[in-house]
């Protein structure tokens, strides 16, 4: 379904304005006016409430020309992307080529002949089915399950995975245009931080660095560049996580265990507390435990309690429920339970056989 394609239209000459209106073939490129003003003071006033899909504005007009109105759309990051299309007259023509450095890229020479209007609705219905094309992309990003495919891809380091949707048409795609490839970096950029949120990285440090990682995104040039900055950003972390993965969860597990020695018989140690302690998240610490251990960690921390247990009831020093305790449990009862299930016996009847 086609959608309107929104014209501003900047002149200090009202009988260049009223000749636009009149003579353009508007319904060749779905052209509808959104505006007319007389120069870019007026036209930036009026972008804060409405923003077109085009400016077609003249270069030389008071208080404001259209080379300055281009740089302040093309620095702004509210209205950076809006093609501009300039009316030059010859003698301005070397001068209007300046904007160049502000992405505009279309020029018409005055005065504007009936074959110069007709170049004109050319650039316009161009930039028309550029922007259907992008807006289709949008559509096809939308209905995808890429997010998904990508993060679970990053969950299990999946480098080949992310390779594919480097390499697929939805991605290239997305990122041969403007509008489309800041939406697909901005998500991908959120995918990866959401990530590495749920591993071992402090928020603060995840903060700075996404902020820093954004700031370098937007500030480059055009679509290539950006496609490159995201490609490296993905391999150079994923490398860099799986260099460090075997190093980490080594010295991890072996924190684990000091920790679990120092704490297990205190009846408040939770396995969610210690892995808040490791500044780690409790399905990362489950993970790299069954990992080094060979058991899951509630199995291991019950093992060492259970033990405690065991080496204390062969002395009649402490009664039953004191000894419950000095394992880490607050509920004699449950103790005696788990003790019977893990054993066979209850702790007295363990007791009577070693003493």
């Amino acid at each position: 379904m086609s959608t309107v394609f929104k014209i501003l239209l900047v002149d200090d000459h009202q009988f260049v304005l009223d000749g636009l209106k009149e003579q353009l073939n508007w319904a060749r490129f779905h052209g509808s006016l959104c505006g007319c003003v007389s120069d870019g003071v007026q036209a930036l006033e009026f972008l804060r409430s409405c923003r077109p899909d085009a400016i077609i504005s003249d270069i030389r007009m008071p208080h404001m020309d259209g080379i300055e109105l281009a740089r302040q759309i093309d620095q702004s990051p509210l209205l950076s992307g809006i093609p501009v299309i300039l009316l030059s007259g010859y003698r301005e023509f070397e001068y209007a080529k300046s904007a160049m450095q502000y992405h505009v890229n279309h020029y018409i020479l005055k005065p504007v002949t009936r074959q110069k209007l007709q170049a004109l609705e050319d650039i316009l219905t161009q930039l028309y089915e550029t922007r259907e094309a992008s807006r289709r992309k949008m559509e096809d990003m939308t209905d995808s399950n890429y997010p998904l495919e990508i993060a679970q891809a990053l969950q299990k380091h999946d480098v080949s995975a992310i390779e594919d949707f480097f390499q697929s048409s939805l991605y290239r795609g997305c990122m041969e245009d403007k509008s489309s490839c800041d939406i697909m970096g901005s998500w991908l950029i959120a995918l990866l931080y959401d990530y590495l949120a749920k591993i071992h990285f402090t928020p603060q440090a995840l903060y700075i660095s996404k902020e820093h990682t954004l700031k370098a995104w937007y500030a480059l040039p055009n679509p290539a560049s950006k496609a490159n900055y995201l490609e490296e950003l993905y391999f150079d972390i994923l490398h860099l996580l799986l260099a460090q993965k075997s190093d980490n969860t080594s010295a991890l597990y072996r924190y684990a265990l000091q920790y679990i020695d120092a704490h297990y018989t205190d009846p408040d140690f939770s396995i969610s507390a210690m892995a808040d302690e490791m500044n780690i998240t409790l399905s990362w610490l489950s993970t790299l435990f069954k990992q080094g251990a060979g058991k899951n960690l509630n199995s291991y921390v019950t093992e060492k309690r259970l033990e405690q247990a065991c080496e204390l009831l062969r002395s009649p020093q402490h009664s039953i429920g004191e000894i419950a305790h000095l394992c880490g449990y607050e509920d004699a009862g449950y103790f005696s339970s788990l003790f019977r299930r893990k054993t066979g016996m209850n702790p007295t009847e363990y007791r009577n056989c070693q003493l």
